[in-house]
């Protein structure tokens, strides 16, 4: 007996079971060990065979789609070269169309600078008239400031004197009113003085 079929009836002893029942057991596991061996290298061979199969599928599908990509890569290719020829003209015509549009730019920029340079001169004309006839102005103005601040200086002036004649005036009658008080004042005070004198006598 195999290993295999010793272990099993070795095993089958040991439980007990009758000699020729554990043989036969162990022999009809071997049988059937076998046959699952068999089995399964049978379904292994068909797995194989069935894997290359369907490589050999996989290997024509993948030639298939790569003459496909191949194919459009090439459409792809094709339609960029054309799209590029298509964007350089475009790019040829902006370019032309940028360089005349700068150069009418340019034009309407030294038409602008002329104009400019034009009104800026008559504004320094015109700046430079009204400036004289502004200090022509302040002349007169200074010239009637001054003159209305010698009136003014001659007429205080005179005012003053006028207002110091009048105080002298006024401080001379002041002066009479007061000689006049004390007068009235001694007049009153006269008999009073006689009748204090007559009552000491």
């Amino acid at each position: 007996m195999t290993t295999m079929i010793s272990e099993v009836y070795s095993a089958f002893k040991t439980a007990g079971v009758p000699e020729q029942e554990a043989q036969q057991a162990a022999e009809a596991m071997s049988v059937e060990n076998l046959a699952t061996r068999n089995a399964l290298a049978a379904d292994k061979r068909n797995l194989s065979n069935h894997i290359a199969g369907a490589e050999q599928r996989l290997s024509g599908e993948i030639a298939e789609v790569r003459q496909e990509v191949v194919a459009v890569e090439q459409k792809l290719s094709d339609k960029i070269a054309a799209v590029r020829q298509e964007v350089a003209a475009v790019e040829q015509k902006l370019s032309d169309k940028v360089a005349a549009v700068r150069q009418e730019v340019a034009v309407v920029e030294q038409k602008l600078t002329d104009k400019i340079a034009a009104v800026e001169q008559k504004l320094s004309d015109k700046v430079a008239a009204v400036r004289q006839e502004v200090a022509a102005v302040e002349q007169k103005l200074s010239d009637k400031m001054a003159a209305i601040k010698q009136e003014l200086t001659d007429k205080i002036a005179d005012s003053r004197q006028q207002l110091s004649a009048e105080i002298s005036e006024v401080r001379r009658i002041m002066s009479v009113i007061r000689w006049m008080l004390g007068f009235m004042l001694f007049t009153m005070a006269l008999p009073i003085l006689r009748e204090i004198i007559a009552a000491w006598s």
